[in-house]
């Protein structure tokens, strides 16, 4: 059997309450569970637990110490901070996602769940210790961040993950300063802006005023929409040789 580790933060769900502390399950660990003493409750005196504690809660917990041989470990709930409980108890949610989709992925593939650990999960573990983070990786990169995973299962997994994973686009906003001194010069540059908008997905310019336009460019994150909008303007600058060009400002 698995136990954790003295100052580890664990999850918790609280299963009795009496008036000298509270009995936990610890969920990261199947069969284990724990005990908070009202003196770890919370940092300020504790006259009702009930106030502090609600049964079939799911708290952090911090391991103050661990006795394997009667299968003992006591709790902490007072020395977890708020952000870390937060965050602790957000990591174990995208985790039981996570777990989830492992199984829809395991029939997709048509493989036993087992295999699909072995053969997918494993290989992330090796890179991300998140499985949920691998999982937003390998919809905005693909599989080249874990080569540990076959490439034939590349499109199963992302056809999978695309349906039930909602990346919010990331935008980034760069205000452009372009003019053309020929008679044409007007044409010129829309007909470049157009080609843009027209070779470039998720690529949008909206005229702002003489002489000044709105490049916007959405992605899956900030890093992917900047390399699309450094693409766009080099390329631009090419179209536009005999126009005045210039990057005037940019938000994200």
């Amino acid at each position: 059997m698995e136990y954790p580790k003295v100052n580890d933060v664990v999850i918790c769900k609280v299963t009795k309450i009496t008036d000298y502390g509270a009995f936990v399950s610890l969920l990261e660990y199947e069969g284990l569970e724990g005990y908070v003493h009202t003196s770890q409750v919370a940092p300020t005196w504790v006259k009702n637990i009930h106030n502090y504690v609600k049964l079939n809660s799911i708290r952090a917990a911090k391991v103050l110490k661990v006795d394997e041989s009667k299968q003992h470990i006591d709790l902490s709930f007072s020395k977890v901070s708020e952000a870390e409980e937060k965050r602790k108890i957000s990591e174990y949610r995208l985790f039981l996602r996570a777990e989830s989709l492992m199984k829809v992925i395991a029939k997709e593939l048509n493989i036993s769940e087992n295999d699909a650990w072995e053969k997918i999960a494993d290989p992330i573990f090796e890179k991300e210790p998140n499985l949920y983070k691998g999982f937003i990786n390998i919809l905005k990169y693909g599989l080249k961040e874990y080569p540990g995973i076959d490439k034939k299962y590349e499109k199963a997994i992302l056809a999978v993950l695309s349906k039930n994973i909602k990346i919010k686009e990331k935008r980034i906003s760069t205000i452009l300063k372009i003019t053309n001194d020929e008679p044409n010069g007007v044409e010129v540059i829309k007909k470049a802006l157009l080609k843009i908008k027209k070779d470039f997905e998720n690529v949008d310019v909206i005229y702002v005023s003489a002489g000044k336009y709105n490049l916007i460019v959405a992605a899956q994150d900030y890093k992917i929409a900047t390399q699309i909008k450094d693409k766009v303007i080099s390329q631009l600058e090419k179209i536009l040789k005999g126009s005045t060009f210039e990057v005037q400002k940019q938000e994200s």
